[in-house]
Parts: structure tokens; sequence; C-alpha cells
């Protein structure tokens, strides 16, 4: 596992990645709370680090509705920003230890919703650009049923939520760090299965 010395454990790094309605902010949530005495400091991001700036993100509904299609060279602008936010945010944080740092959602997002992030690179250039993100010490994959999702939250055509809950299990079987967990089952199965595998990693 990353993050680890002789001397002490130190900071670990999950991303939880999956559809929206998959159940990341309900998990998340809750497993922040079963996990606050383990660890001395646990930090939530929503996709990626902000550093020193103000976070002015909003919500955007309906993502999948906006038609304008980037340019370029401003996605490969996003995407190096990204990167060296990414890097800086692990250099300053990959030694303190008992840390948790969870993220909701991760860089590789733009290489299955590029459209939700206004992202126009092709999928070679995207992929070799994030193998020079730092990694997360686990990936969460979540996933469900189509029937359960769109019952939770009904965003994308049906088509389109098909197609990215397929691609985030075959992202997930790239990464030999990560697990599928679905959350079609008992909410309290699935807490009990993560947080065994953030202590044992």
């Amino acid at each position: 596992m990353k993050f680890i010395n002789k001397k002490k454990k130190t900071s670990c790094v999950i991303a939880f990645m999956g559809v929206d309605g998959s159940g990341k902010s309900t998990i998340i949530d809750k497993l922040i709370i079963k996990l606050s005495n383990r660890y001395k400091k646990i930090k939530y991001l929503h996709l990626r680090p902000y550093l020193f700036l103000i976070d002015k993100r909003t919500v955007v509904n309906s993502p999948h509705n906006i038609k304008i299609r980037p340019s370029k060279l401003f996605s490969l602008f996003k995407i190096i920003w990204w990167l060296l936010a990414y890097n800086f945010f692990f250099f300053l944080n990959k030694n303190n230890e008992r840390q948790l740092i969870i993220f909701d959602r991760y860089a590789h997002d733009l290489l299955i919703d590029p459209v939700r992030y206004q992202f126009n690179l092709t999928k070679k250039l995207t992929r070799f650009i994030l193998s020079l993100f730092p990694e997360p010490d686990m990936w969460i994959i979540l996933t469900a049923s189509v029937s359960k999702i769109e019952k939770r939250k009904k965003e994308l055509p049906t088509n389109i939520l098909k197609i990215q809950i397929k691609s985030y299990i075959n992202f997930a079987k790239t990464k030999k760090n990560s697990f599928i967990v679905n959350t079609n089952l008992n909410i309290s199965k699935n807490l009990k299965f993560i947080e065994k595998k953030i202590i044992l990693s």
C-alpha cells in the first residue's frame, strides 16, 4: 500500500467512484462517522483538491444538458491544472500520521463522464496524463441496478446510465486495489465491508 514507511502508518487515501445515485454520499457520510475515532483527521474532498483557493463549485443538476463543447486547449489546461493540484495536495499530506483522506469522485472520472466535466480530449491522451496523477490507496466502486439508481436519482438517460455503470466496473478491473460494492444490498453490510478493507489496508 502507498504511504507506508517502517516507522509509522501515514495518510490513507480512498476514492469513491460511481454514477450519481449509486450511493456515494450516503456511504461516505456514514463511513466518516464510523471511523472518526480511529483517525486523527479525516479529510473529505469532492473530485479534486482546491488547495488554498476558495471552493466555488456549485451543484449542476443536469450536467448532461449542457450543450457547449469545450475546446481541446481548454480541456488540456484543465487536466494539467488538476494534475498540479493533485500532486501538490498529495505532497502536503502524504506524511501526516493517522489521516484518512476520502475523495468523492476522482480525476479518472474524466474518462467515464467527459460531458459532465466539459472535457474534450481524446481517451488516449487523457489516459496518458492521468497516468501521471497520484493514485489513492484504494478505489471503492459503487454500483447498483439501473432501476434502483433511477429511483434514487434520475439524472441520465437509461442508455447512458447503463454505459457508465459498465464503464465504472471495467475501470475497477484495471486497478488491483479496487473493490466493487453493490449498493442494492443492506447499507450496514456495505459499511462493514468497506470499513474492514480500510482498516486492513
